[in-house]
């Protein structure tokens, strides 16, 4: 292929020879479950947001969403018109690796088996080959964990379909996505291990093939991994190894996605790794506070930095405009996201028996939280707390009946020092009338792990309720 992207040990050179740096977002593509138009916009993606990549998120047996931006010529055609690189991928094998055998997932969904898929990428090869501005990304988020079975997979079916590609005379960049849901488990315990598909395998298909861009998502699993960011993109680089960041995504209130993204970009940055977020049209995952949080319904579009924008939108905003610089302006939220329930369960992960409810017809205003009758329950969620700090912890709660072991709630964290020893600073609640409680404790010096709250209720005869939960620095 005449004037293609060319791959450079760990980097990206246009076909006029320069280092190419992606800025872009995930859309909408032909079967993906969101329905929204993507051409409606392609103005506001290219002109306003500034991006000059997309990621076209695609599915080949979800039959359910058909319809949805079914015209893939036309939408390639749009963008790498304006020499907008389009990565073209395919979702149906989240998590998992394509079979000799296909199966039904659901009744308006089928899995094809690794011969469909193969085709399916011979065609696109033969369409596309012609057009450098189109990628072929095989895979999103292949592989259920991090084993070393997962890591042979993945370079197995990798191997093949990227054969396939280059028999077919295509010398398109073929992006592949990280293992383990594209995570890379936080590249926890490094190199030694299977962690990364990428670092133990990426070196051998470099060997074998050119023009090889290997991705990794960014999600919980990298919570506070500025340190395991520049062991991955350090060991990549050793290994002549081209990384992108593919999907990254904030979810409202979550702590260690926060967590993740801002140590994500001050390793990403001054490391001249490119990204694109997820995703331009998923309010799970806002770039605006608008009611929906798609990137699309910013309050300006004149080019002018919306007011609207979440912490990661005003990121990504200043990314695509070449505005953000490292270190990244800190995310700034409450010491305990959603305490209130204001957002009923947005953040807090339920472990049984627990919904929200309105307090009013309890005596309080606002949400509670009920943890209900028949046994243990209760919920948690990620927090961050700083080394050394005094703070106070406090909410009002009370159970439906007087209760014969009491209900908590609760801070915990682990020491450096003491690891294996986790500290719970708790209420305890045994009251079946509203009562408010609070307690101060001074974090350790370093932690050896996530800390977090928590919300835990054992008697099988009361309901909990909760409500108001507040976490305050004081010295």
């Amino acid at each position: 292929m005449k004037n293609n992207f060319k791959i450079d040990g760990t980097k990206i050179i246009t076909p006029d020879g320069k280092e190419l740096l992606l800025k872009g977002v995930n859309v909408n593509g032909p079967g993906w479950v969101f329905p929204r138009d993507t051409l409606q916009d392609i103005e506001l993606i290219l002109d306003v947001w500034k991006f000059n990549s997309i990621r076209l998120c695609a599915a080949i047996g979800w039959e359910f969403a058909a319809e949805n931006n079914k015209d893939l010529d036309g939408i390639i055609k749009a963008f790498t018109d304006r020499n907008i690189i389009v990565m073209l991928e395919v979702h149906d094998y989240t998590g998992s690796y394509p079979a000799d055998e296909g199966h039904r997932r659901s009744h308006d969904a089928y899995v094809y088996p690794m011969t469909v898929f193969k085709d399916w990428w011979l065609d696109k090869a033969k369409r596309f080959k012609d057009n450098p501005y189109v990628w072929f990304n095989i895979m999103n988020e292949p592989g259920p964990d991090d084993s070393k079975d997962s890591a042979d997979s993945w370079y197995k079916i990798h191997d093949e379909i990227i054969g396939v590609i280059r028999e077919a005379g295509a010398e398109n960049i073929i992006v592949l996505d990280e293992h383990g849901w594209g995570q890379g488990s936080g590249y926890r315990g490094g190199k030694d291990g299977y962690a990364s598909a990428v670092i133990r395998m990426g070196p051998k298909l470099n060997k074998k093939y050119n023009n090889l861009v290997y991705s990794l998502h960014v999600y919980d699993a990298w919570y506070d991994g500025k340190q395991d960011f520049d062991n991955y993109f350090r060991d990549a680089s050793e290994l002549g190894l081209c990384v992108i960041l593919g999907e990254f995504g904030v979810g409202k209130g979550n702590i260690s996605q926060h967590s993740a993204i801002k140590a994500m970009y001050d390793s990403a940055i001054p490391n001249n790794i490119g990204r694109l977020y997820w995703a331009w049209d998923d309010g799970g995952l806002p770039l605006t506070d608008s009611e929906n949080g798609g990137a699309w319904a910013i309050d300006k579009k004149d080019g002018s930095m919306p007011d609207n924008l979440t912490w990661v939108g005003k990121s990504v905003w200043l990314d695509s405009h070449g505005l953000l610089e490292s270190p990244v302006p800190d995310y700034n939220l409450p010491l305990l996201p959603n305490g209130d329930f204001k957002d009923k369960m947005t953040g807090w992960q339920n472990w049984g028996r627990s919904s929200v409810k309105n307090g009013e017809t309890l005596g309080r205003k606002g949400n509670i939280l009920s943890v209900d009758f028949g046994g243990a329950g209760g919920v948690g969620r990620l927090i961050e707390l700083k080394p050394g700090v005094k703070y106070r912890f406090s909410a009002w709660g009370k159970n439906s009946a007087m209760a014969n072991t009491a209900s908590n709630a609760g801070i915990k964290y682990s020491s450096v020092d003491n690891p294996g020893y986790q500290h719970h600073e708790t209420l305890s609640f045994t009251e079946n009338e509203w009562t408010y409680k609070s307690l101060e404790f001074t974090a350790p010096d370093a932690f050896a792990a996530a800390s977090s709250a928590f919300i835990w209720k054992i008697d099988a005869n009361t309901i909990f309720y909760i409500a108001d939960m507040e976490l305050t620095e004081i010295g």
